[in-house]
């Protein structure tokens, strides 16, 4: 996938999510809120990334602290904005920051943030999006939210699943990089295009799933 498609992807999701901000439902501000703010700042950290590598700049610190913390951290939120157990709650506060003090440890004692891909600051992180989605979909297949909804028309699904996919997909291509670096190397282009795919569908996902019950209701009209 070539940059420019990747962008246009994430400007497209940007501009979706700022559309359907202006007619937003109010059950859904704070999620979408979320959701609006990381597409702002993917867009922004990935044009600012396409500068730089384009000059051969070492961006290392540039994907640290936007992808690897500040998204992370939004991301949790995001799962925070949706959970509705006040326990849940307090562990995901807990786990934030407990994420965020090994952040400032591996920084000092392992992987300099501003020339290397800080894999062991990713992998935990990662481990609890991951971990989240689980728990999200469990909630579901139990009933214990959107009970009464048809869930292909609850956007946050559709989120959660480019999600899970995108961050187990991240883990095993950026494990592999960082203990078998060899067969990534030798594949780089192939793999990083699909990892960029995968991403790039991603955040197409977060922005024109709001959009989903929208089509799902007028369908639904349209057979009666």
């Amino acid at each position: 996938m070539s940059s420019n498609f990747y962008l246009v992807c994430i400007g497209v999701s940007l501009i979706a999510s700022v559309i359907f901000w202006g007619i937003k439902n109010k059950p859904q501000i704070k999620n979408h809120g979320v959701i609006l703010a990381i597409l702002f700042l993917v867009f922004l950290m990935e044009m600012t990334g396409d500068y730089t590598a384009s000059r051969s700049i070492n961006n290392s610190l540039l994907y640290n602290i936007g992808w690897v913390y500040l998204e992370s951290v939004l991301l949790i939120f995001y799962f925070y904005s949706l959970e509705i157990d006040a326990l849940v709650k307090k562990k995901i506060r807990f786990i934030t920051i407990v994420l965020m003090i090994w952040g400032l440890a591996n920084t000092y004692f392992f992987q300099e943030i501003t020339s290397t891909f800080q894999f062991f600051s990713f992998l935990p992180f990662a481990i609890a999006i991951i971990t989240l989605s689980i728990h999200f979909f469990s909630k579901i297949l139990n009933l214990k939210i959107f009970a009464e909804r048809n869930i292909l028309s609850v956007p946050h699904f559709w989120i959660v699943c480019s999600l899970l996919f995108f961050y187990c997909e991240a883990v095993l291509l950026f494990g592999t990089y960082q203990f078998y670096p060899r067969p990534v190397i030798e594949n780089v282009e192939i793999v990083f295009n699909f990892n960029r795919l995968l991403a790039g569908i991603m955040y197409l996902t977060f922005g024109l799933s709001f959009f989903i019950p929208f089509f799902i209701s007028r369908r639904n009209s349209n057979a009666y």
